[in-house]
């Protein structure tokens, strides 16, 4: 259907002289077919699509296998279920909170802090099938949340008062490789990760706001905004709800699922704790290197000074919610982020490491997208593979 200049609603002749138009109606037509069909098989054996933690892969999973993933989460995660107008309240207390705040919330800016349409936040799991049990792993979309826009603001003003010295992040793999590739070599190096499991969830936020209390301080940061920061942050963690079956629950501990607060309110977290506990530990165990991506750890050490156990069960000592776990390397190669660390008898050398669930799908040359995205993915690919230091014989296994 197309409107001619007169404005009327006329309907639009296919182009039936085009091949290339052919092919794209044949196309789509066995498209939407196999799409009914799959729908109709899943739908007949109460089976539903879900996606991978990681890897850019969909997993089929029975839809009471789904749900009960999803419930032991909630049961373990300390959910408890609420009255389903808790939004109500919610949004009340953020017309509070704005209100209260007058340092850093202009007057003229409250109006634009409150989400005239707030609702329950519906709660989806990616399965994460890399994990021994696939559990699951939360997503909320935050956005229709009443505190959506608070948090964004929280976000910048955090950034801009609480400037972080980012001393043991890593940001990305290439990064990684050079700062590995300074440590000198000797033939007792060893590798291991550590893992926060489920570090949102399990993130103490007493703990969080006494220490962005104690940052404040030491920044020297007025009190008056000092509070107010304080005032908003508990606001946002205390606004940690979704939706789940028609049910709706609020999580008790950890950080709010999905809000934009949460990445740096994390790293506010552990950052203070790698300079301060964490420092101490790498100390006394005289570990080598030590750099974090997110979640993941990666540590460096001596074998015959250090032992990787004990430096596991202090980590998990640092506090009673945060639980990690190791995995060392094995026939001298231990994978972190996307990369492969191989050990030999006299350097340390880097591969492209691929999770066996990686699907490596792209868009299809005779899809109907622009060509500019259709060769992103091969632009990705191109650059990991002439960015990640390989031998000549695994570059060409990579093209």
């Amino acid at each position: 259907m197309h409107k001619t200049p007169s404005g009327k609603t006329v309907e639009k002749t296919p182009d039936t002289t085009n091949p290339q138009s052919r092919h794209n109606e044949r196309k789509q037509y066995e498209e939407v077919k196999v799409m009914n069909s799959i729908r109709d098989k899943l739908r007949k054996n109460k089976a539903l699509i879900a996606k991978a933690d990681k890897g850019n892969s969909i997993i089929i999973v029975y839809e009471s296998e789904y749900e009960q993933k999803v419930l032991d989460f909630i049961s373990h995660g300390g959910a408890e279920e609420v009255n389903s107008n808790i939004t109500k309240k919610f949004q009340k207390d953020l017309r509070n909170t704005t209100n209260s705040c007058k340092s850093l919330i202009d007057t003229e800016k409250k109006g634009k802090l409150i989400n005239l349409n707030p609702e329950t936040l519906p709660w989806r799991g990616l399965i994460k099938v890399h994990k021994e049990g696939t559990p699951i792993c939360p997503v909320v979309n935050f956005k229709n949340a009443p505190s959506y826009k608070l948090a964004k603001m929280l976000t910048d003003i955090l950034k801009s008062h609480l400037p972080m010295p980012n001393v043991y992040n890593v940001q990305n793999s290439t990064q990684l490789m050079n700062d590995i590739s300074q440590i000198p070599f000797m033939p007792e190096l060893k590798l291991a990760s550590l893992d926060i499991s489920n570090m949102y969830t399990n993130i103490q936020t007493k703990d969080l706001i006494s220490i962005i209390n104690t940052i404040c301080k030491n920044h020297n940061i007025e009190d008056t905004i000092t509070r107010e920061i304080i005032a908003i942050t508990n606001l946002i963690i205390t606004q940690n709800y979704f939706s789940f079956q028609d049910k709706t629950y609020i999580q008790n501990k950890g950080l709010a699922l999905g809000a934009p607060t949460s990445s740096i309110l994390s790293e506010i977290y552990l950052q203070f704790l790698e300079n301060t506990k964490i420092f101490d530990i790498l100390k006394e165990k005289t570990v080598i290197g030590y750099f974090r991506y997110v979640d993941d750890i990666l540590i460096v050490y001596n074998e015959n000074t250090t032992d990787a156990n004990q430096v596991l069960k202090s980590f998990n000592d640092i506090s009673p919610s945060l639980t990690f776990t190791l995995e060392q390397e094995k026939e001298n190669k231990l994978n972190f982020l996307d990369i492969l660390i191989i050990k030999t008898k006299d350097k340390i050398s880097f591969d492209i490491y691929r999770k066996e669930i990686t699907s490596d799908i792209i868009i299809p040359n005779d899809s109907c997208h622009p060509t500019e995205q259709k060769l992103a993915a091969i632009r990705y690919f191109t650059n990991r593979i002439n960015t990640i230091s390989t031998t000549q014989k695994n570059r060409r296994k990579q093209m």
